[in-house]
């Protein structure tokens, strides 16, 4: 009996130091979340593999991901008190597993009925929606570790799964696969390797005698490109399915376009239309200005002056935003001797968290107005001028 275990490196954001990291993934809730269909033993497999390893990985909950045929054959073979070859498992290894840490997560169809295979255009995208859908829920928690197995189920939900961890998983989540010997691969009998020689034999459909202790497990981690921190923020907490999220990423990572419509009060980024108070969108607007001319970045405004060249260029854009409803004259006064820190500093701050928590800190990151270099910073709008359009701007605002 052999376990072979393969880590390739992972592409992940590090926020902590390397102990940290592992010190805090050892604090966290770890949930194994497996998909499962005509081959339950992947169930077993994963487990098993996961339960050896040098750094065991012991679930404090299993999800299993099925149709009504899967877990009709889930109960069957793996949940069954007395017979379930989970249960073996758990009792051969030892470990801290009781069936109500197992829970059995059916796939529903648009009508709410529980799905009875994935055989159709609309089954797939059903069970596109429901993968999406868990994954993003057990992600949802920061004080989770989110382990996913690809093997199982129709090839197409071990796709969705691993999109899914990819949007929605953190750096302490893992995706993998796992294989065993092709000796032992199709043999329904075969669950997980046993731990001693001679202690299960089972019969291959050829009628082949096989001994389970000579089975090799080997469970391959694959690499993940994690791009969680750039979601907006309606993807990560709504209930928008797959293909409404696949649309929405491709919006959000597209090469940048800004549109500013002054008449409407609003602009037009990352595939969302947002409106914008009227300090915020001149705020915009006059380093977007900037950007089209070619003028150079501004320098922060020293404390305890004021800037009357700042002043008299937002004022400018100011007026026109402001237009013919007024309400003009107390920012006019407040910036009548010049642009104080204290203005440049609060609006800059407001107009960023605004298409923050509506973009996402990637998906905003070239609409903002941000500061570079360390002693004397310099502020500007980093999305190249020729994507910059002042115009009109058709369709609802989405968000404000």
């Amino acid at each position: 009996m052999r376990i072979v275990l393969t880590e390739p490196s992972l592409v992940t954001v590090d926020h902590f130091s390397r102990k940290e990291f592992s010190e805090r993934r050892l604090r966290l809730r770890r949930i194994l979340v497996c998909m499962t269909g005509k081959s339950p033993q992947v169930v077993t497999e994963t487990l098993y593999a996961l339960a050896r390893r040098p750094d065991p990985y012991i679930p404090d909950e299993i999800h299993l991901i099925t149709t009504i045929d899967g877990e009709i054959l889930a109960r069957k073979t793996l949940l069954d008190r007395e017979t379930g070859e989970l249960w073996r498992l758990v009792r051969d290894l030892s470990l801290p597993l009781t069936p109500g840490q197992v829970c059995l997560s059916g796939l529903l169809s648009r009508d709410g009925e529980k799905l009875p295979d994935i055989r159709t255009v609309e089954e797939n995208e059903d069970a596109a929606d429901g993968i999406l859908g868990k994954i993003r829920e057990l992600t949802s928690d920061p004080d989770t570790t989110v382990h996913v197995s690809m093997a199982g189920g129709r090839k197409t939900m071990g796709f969705y799964a691993g999109y899914a961890l990819s949007l929605f998983g953190r750096p302490q989540d893992r995706l993998s696969h796992v294989l065993i010997s092709p000796t032992f691969e199709f043999v329904p009998d075969f669950f997980y390797p046993s731990l001693r020689p001679n202690e299960k034999i089972i019969r291959t459909a050829n009628g082949d005698l096989l001994d389970a202790y000579d089975a090799t497990v080997t469970l391959a981690e694959i690499p993940l490109v994690y791009i969680r921190h750039g979601l907006p923020s309606d993807l990560l907490q709504g209930e928008v399915g797959f293909s409404e999220s696949v649309r929405t990423v491709q919006k959000a990572f597209r090469s940048p376009e800004l549109l500013i419509d002054i008449k409407e009060r609003r602009i037009r980024v990352g595939g969302k239309i947002i409106s914008l108070s009227p300090t915020q969108l001149s705020f915009l607007a006059w380093f977007a200005l900037r950007r089209i001319n070619g003028e150079p970045p501004v320098h922060y405004p020293k404390w305890g002056t004021r800037n009357q060249e700042y002043a008299r260029a937002y004022l400018s854009v100011y007026r026109q935003v402001v237009g013919e409803f007024g309400g003009a004259e107390r920012t006019i006064k407040n910036l009548s001797e010049g642009m104080e820190q204290e203005f440049f500093a609060q609006t800059a701050s407001k107009l960023n968290q605004h298409l923050k928590k509506i973009l996402g800190p990637e998906g905003s990151r070239p609409y903002r107005i941000e500061g570079s270099g360390t002693r004397f910073k310099t502020y500007s709008l980093s999305i190249a001028p020729e994507y910059v359009r002042f115009c009109p701007i058709d369709g609802e605002s989405s968000s404000g």
